[in-house]
This record gives C-alpha cells, sequence and structure tokens, in this order.
C-alpha cells in the first residue's frame, strides 16, 4: 500500500467497510429468518444445521468456503511463491472437495442424522459408536485442537488483508475481524453463515476471475512470464519429489469429509435433488477459484521479487491493490475477505457445538434445558473466538503449513472412523476408539520422529508426509479390533444400514 495515494487507500477501505456492513445487516435478517421458524427442529437443530432446509448454492458454497478460503487465496500462493510450482498442482486435487463431502458421503450422512437428529459432526459419530462418551470426548478433544487450529490459519488470512488494506499493524485487523466473525456467528449460526456465504462466493468468484484478467494485463503476457520466471527461476519449476505431490494430493483433495465444518454441510441440506446439484455447483466454482489464483502465481513471481513482499502469502492482496482501481480492488478483497469471514464463522459454530452440544450436553449434562443452551452457546462462541484470536496473533510465516498441521491431525482421527463408520456393519467403538488413538498418537511420533532426524520415523514415513503413513496403520489397527471385538447391536446397525426407515425425500 506504500505507492498508494491517500485517496486510493479511502476508496479501497470505505468499500470495504460498505460491504462488510451489508453482510452484517444480511446476518441481521438470516437471525430473524431463524427465530420465526425457518426450517424444523428445535433452536440446537436450527443453529447448527439451519433447520436442514439448506438449497443448492448454500449447501454447495459451505463445502467450498469452508475448504477453500485463506488457504487457496494467500496460503497456497504463498507456499508456491516460496517452494516452487510443484505446490499449485497439488492444490488442484482440491477439486475433489465436492464430490469427496457431498458425494461419497453425503446421502447416506444427511439420512442417518435425520433418523438420529443429530446437529453436530461429533453428536452422528458418537451414535454410530453406541453413544460412547469415551469416543465423543476424544472426538471432541480432536476438533477442539487441530479444527482451532485451521481456525487460526483462516482468520490470520483476514487479518493480513486488513493490514494490506489500511498499512495498519496486524492484530489490530486481526482484532476487529474476529469480532467480525463473533458477530455474524451470534446472529444468525450456521444459517446466517450459510446463507452470507452464497453472496459472498459469488463476489469472490467474479473477483478472482478479474483479478486474473488484469494481473496478466500487468505482465508482458502469460505465455512470455513464465517464459521469463524458466530462465530466471529455473530451480522454481523443479518438482521436489513425487512423494509431496502424494501427500498434498491426500490430504488437499481425499480426506476433506474428516473437516467437521465441512461435513456439517451434509447435515443441512433440504432434498438429494438439492445435493446432487450442488456437487456441480460446487466443482464449477472451485476451478474457477483454483485456475485463477493458482494461476495468478505466475504473475506474482513475476512482479513481486524476492523479498519484496512483507510475506509470502501477501502476494495474491499485494497484486490486486497494485494492479486494479481502487473501487475494484476494495471489492475483490471485502469478498475474499467476506469468503474468508463466512468459512472462519462456519468453524467458530462448530467449535462451540463441539464444546457445548458434544461435550457439554451430550457427554458432561444430557438434561439441560434449552434456555441454558442457549447462553452457553453464545459464551462458547465468544470463548471460542477469543483463544483462536490468541493463537492468531502470533501465526506462522506461512499460513499453508498450519494448514497442512491441522488437516493431518482430523484426517488420521476421523477418516477410519467415519469411512468405516459409514459403510462397514461391522465397525464398532472399540475399533473407533482405538483407531482415533492410534491414529493420532502415530501422527506426532512419527511426525516430531522425522524433523528430529529419528532414522525409524523418517524410514517407515517413505519420503512422504507421516499423515500417510499413520491414517494407514491407524486404519488397520481399527479394522483389526473391530474383528476381534464383539459386533456392534443390531438396533444401531439396522439404523445405519436399514432400508426400513424412510429415505431422504427426492426435490
Amino acid at each position: 500500500m506504500e505507492n498508494l495515494t491517500s485517496a486510493a487507500k479511502t476508496t479501497i477501505i470505505v468499500v470495504f467497510a460498505i460491504y462488510t456492513l451489508f453482510q452484517f445487516f444480511y446476518s441481521f435478517l438470516s437471525r430473524q429468518a431463524m427465530k420465526k421458524g425457518a426450517g424444523s427442529g428445535d433452536f440446537m437443530s436450527k443453529f447448527y444445521t439451519g433447520g436442514r432446509s439448506s438449497g443448492v448454492l448454500v449447501t454447495a458454497m459451505m463445502v467450498s468456503a469452508g475448504v477453500a478460503g485463506a488457504g487457496v487465496f494467500m496460503g497456497v500462493p504463498g507456499y508456491t511463491y516460496t517452494f516452487g510450482a510443484i505446490w499449485m498442482v497439488c492444490c488442484f486435487f482440491s477439486l475433489c472437495t465436492n464430490f469427496m463431502v457431498l458425494g461419497l458421503i453425503g446421502k447416506r450422512v444427511g439420512i442417518v442424522a435425520r433418523r438420529t437428529k443429530s446437529n453436530t459432526f461429533v453428536e452422528l459419530f458418537m451414535n454410530r459408536y453406541e453413544n460412547s462418551k469415551v469416543f465423543g470426548a476424544l472426538s471432541c478433544l480432536v476438533v477442539l485442537f487441530f479444527l482451532g487450529a485451521f481456525a487460526v490459519s483462516t482468520i490470520t488470512g483476514g487479518g493480513r488483508i486488513f493490514q494490506i488494506l489500511t498499512g495498519a499493524d496486524y492484530r489490530i485487523g486481526l482484532a476487529i475481524f474476529t469480532a467480525l466473525v463473533v458477530v455474524a456467528a451470534l446472529t444468525g449460526g450456521v444459517k446466517g453463515v450459510a446463507s452470507a456465504i452464497v453472496i459472498q462466493g459469488i463476489v469472490m468468484t467474479i473477483s478472482v476471475i478479474v483479478l486474473f484478467i488484469m494481473g496478466v494485463g500487468a505482465t508482458p503476457g502469460y505465455t512470455a512470464t513464465i517464459q521469463e520466471l524458466m530462465q530466471t527461476n529455473t530451480d522454481w519449476f523443479v518438482p521436489k519429489g513425487i512423494g509431496t505431490a502424494i501427500s498434498f494430493a491426500f490430504l488437499w483433495g481425499y480426506t476433506t469429509f474428516t473437516m467437521p465444518h465441512v461435513t456439517m454441510s451434509t447435515l443441512t441440506y433440504k432434498d438429494t435433488k438439492t445435493l446432487h446439484n450442488a456437487i456441480k455447483v460446487g466443482a464449477i466454482v472451485v476451478a474457477a477459484w483454483l485456475l485463477c489464483l493458482n494461476g495468478l502465481c505466475f504473475t506474482v513471481k513475476y512482479l513481486f521479487p524476492e523479498g519484496s513482499l512483507a510475506t509470502p502469502d501477501l502476494g495474491i492482496p499485494t497484486l490486486a491493490v497494485s494492479v486494479m482501481p481502487p473501487w475494484a480492488a476494495g471489492l475483490v478483497l471485502a469478498g475474499v475477505c467476506g469468503a474468508v469471514q463466512s468459512s472462519v464463522g462456519g468453524m467458530i459454530v462448530s467449535l462451540a457445538g463441539t464444546l457445548v452440544g458434544d461435550l457439554y450436553k451430550n457427554i458432561i449434562d444430557p438434561k439441560v434445558d434449552e434456555d441454558k443452551l442457549k447462553k452457553l452457546n453464545t459464551a462458547g462462541i465468544v470463548v471460542v473466538a477469543l483463544v483462536v484470536f490468541l493463537f492468531a496473533c502470533n501465526p506462522p510465516p506461512l499460513l499453508a503449513s498450519l494448514i497442512t498441521y491441522a488437516t493431518g491431525g482430523m484426517t488420521v482421527a476421523f477418516f477410519h472412523t467415519v469411512l468405516l463408520g459409514l459403510f462397514w456393519k461391522r465397525a464398532n467403538k472399540e475399533g473407533a476408539m482405538a483407531g482415533l488413538i492410534s491414529g493420532i498418537g502415530l501422527y506426532l511420533a512419527l511426525d516430531l520422529g522425522s524433523k528430529a532426524g529419528n532414522g525409524l520415523a523418517t524410514a517407515l514415513c517413505l519420503g512422504v508426509n507421516p499423515v500417510l503413513m499413520a491414517t494407514a496403520l491407524s486404519t488397520a489397527i481399527m479394522v483389526v479390533v473391530c474383528l476381534a471385538t464383539p459386533k456392534p447391536p443390531y438396533g444401531l446397525v439396522c439404523t445405519w444400514f436399514g432400508k426400513d426407515y424412510p429415505e431422504l425425500p427426492e426435490g
């Protein structure tokens, strides 16, 4: 922002402020709709599932923005700028997101969640594993720690965008952004967050397309830019190993259903027609984001030489304020910041649901009344947001590193417990607990051991990210334990796999 005039800075900030105020007003309207009974169910159901009445755009955008928030706009371009073009290729595996969440598990989760009246990710799989409080408590700890880390990485993106907009200290922007997220989450719950995502997703899609066109226009041409980079930054194009590509294809493409805030979208959609159309719309939206933002990695590398950016994560925001008119730059950054805000809002709601709905209501005090739950829910959102803010005050230099760590933790805990729980009748609570505990233990041991140069840990990783081996080994452990322990109760199997329950209504 140093090269911008005061008038240009003011224009960007004013556009950003107007857009943000509009989003607040929209969230308020969503809150009023929830109070008037839109959808079905009690307070917890309406707050955490939106009354199970979401349409195509809401469902598609919840999944898309839940995964492709600050990571796609800032984290991956920052990693690509620093370590090479291979990271750009890895990010394209995020195209699988909608297929893995809505396609692989979406319909089954939607049906069973209605049968069991489950409102959160943990509550649903607690039911699958015989309402085991031990499994529930372990799952809650995993969600609070690793999804919390994911929220830290995402909200950091909002703070850094504010830093670009104003030139002010990052922590000031982070505090303001946190307050915006809290208000949006409290006023609308999942319904407010999700409905706002539609507008923000549309604005972000248009914004990144316009930014791509204008960014490329600021260079000698796309092909010429790549050719020059190949001459001046040859090593930047050299892949760093097939293990890297395999690891991040797995983490960023095939394990997104292990993220509670993303999988919660499968608890909200209206019917199977909505689900099928959401898969198509979401795939198109994510493809547009990835093609434009990953494509701009070449432009950022060309226009901003090493050392010219405050941090590599600021490459795309810096490009926006450098090549676009102030009003357009303000709208682009506001749209992206809004999408990030909705993504964080979804995480905060999911974390609060884990803390209040799962840990307190389902494990500590099952007889708690609704009025007390409402108060605890409000307090939970504020506390979770405050903790996320405090950890985000000192973020890592590269967001993608924290995103990868958080994604890995949720993967090793829930990859097998979710898939086997949904598609294998023999899966039981003993196996689920063994898989979850061994997954986290192996992940931490292999990760810390390989970083410390331990020969055994490095050898076990086989040249890939520790999360892959930890997931494979813990899945095997879960299967063995399930086969060695009693089958789950017949009634539970009927609930999850029987056809005598009413199917999800066709559109």
